[in-house]
């Protein structure tokens, strides 16, 4: 069974799949191989009951059968003997944080590099991963955008750069060359996730704000409060880098009554 994982793994490396893609699907790909050398059913069945027993998210379950479906693609060039059409999931609204929830937890970030990090988080609405591999060469002053290069589902897009940025930015890559990483640790490499992911967590902490808020909820308060400035969502659809619109569309829900002129008819 080792020999498929590594096949698997290879196969996505070539196909340039995320880091984080590779890591999801690996980790499920290998809990089915687990399941299946002690459960010897016909192939269709095996992955039925692997999908059942998992007590699990339905978005988990659809993961898990994606992972299991790509590998017959891949390593086994087969079609998957299971189909699972649809999985009714609950339909969750992202958290946000309103502009002074934002301000207050970046005001209790006392780090310059990590404050600024956070900011463009919101900033720029960036992905944790594209705010580590930010290099000096995507930074546009002069139009004030950034360019994000090879980020999920290998695009590359522009996004804004905000004006306020612009100095705490400049010290940071002062006399340094532009194929450098802009945030870098004092070992000199790039910072990773789970460190930005950290430090986001321990700001929230001293903040005092009584919300269960990650990074992305910055990427989706920034997608957020554009709507609400009156940005059009095909727009926003682009500074996000969405595959479809249906997903910036969430925003729309979103968005602060209040800025749209609703009120309660009571």
């Amino acid at each position: 069974m080792k020999p498929y994982l590594e096949d698997f793994i290879r196969e996505m490396k070539n196909r340039n799949y995320s880091a984080n893609t590779i890591r999801l699907y690996s980790n499920n790909l290998k809990q089915f191989l687990d399941y299946s050398r002690e459960n010897r059913f016909e192939p269709s069945r095996r992955i039925a009951l692997f999908l059942e027993k998992r007590k699990n998210t339905p978005e988990q379950r659809r993961l898990a059968w994606s992972s299991i479906k790509l590998f017959y693609k891949l390593v086994l060039r087969k079609e998957c003997p299971y189909q699972l059409d649809k999985v009714r999931g609950r339909k969750r609204l992202p958290d946000i944080l309103s502009n002074n929830e934002i301000h207050c937890l970046l005001e209790s970030i006392r780090n310059t590099t990590h404050r600024t990090m956070i900011s463009m988080l919101y900033g720029s609405g960036l992905r944790v991963s594209e705010v580590c591999a930010i290099r000096i060469r995507d930074l546009d002053f002069s139009n004030q955008c950034l360019r994000i290069e090879n980020s999920k589902g290998c695009k590359d897009r522009i996004t804004l750069l905000s004006m306020k940025m612009q100095s705490p930015l400049k010290i940071l890559i002062d006399g340094r060359k532009g194929e450098d990483f802009v945030f870098i640790t004092q070992t000199g490499s790039a910072y990773s996730v789970r460190t930005v992911q950290k430090i986001f967590s321990d700001a929230l902490a001293r903040s005092g704000l009584q919300k269960s808020s990650t990074c992305h909820t910055l990427r989706h308060s920034f997608a957020t409060h554009l709507v609400e400035q009156g940005v059009d969502i095909k727009t926003v659809k682009g500074l996000l880098g969405h595959k479809s619109i249906k997903t910036t569309m969430v925003y729309i829900k979103l968005s602060d009554p209040v800025s749209r002129k609703i009120s309660s008819p009571l």
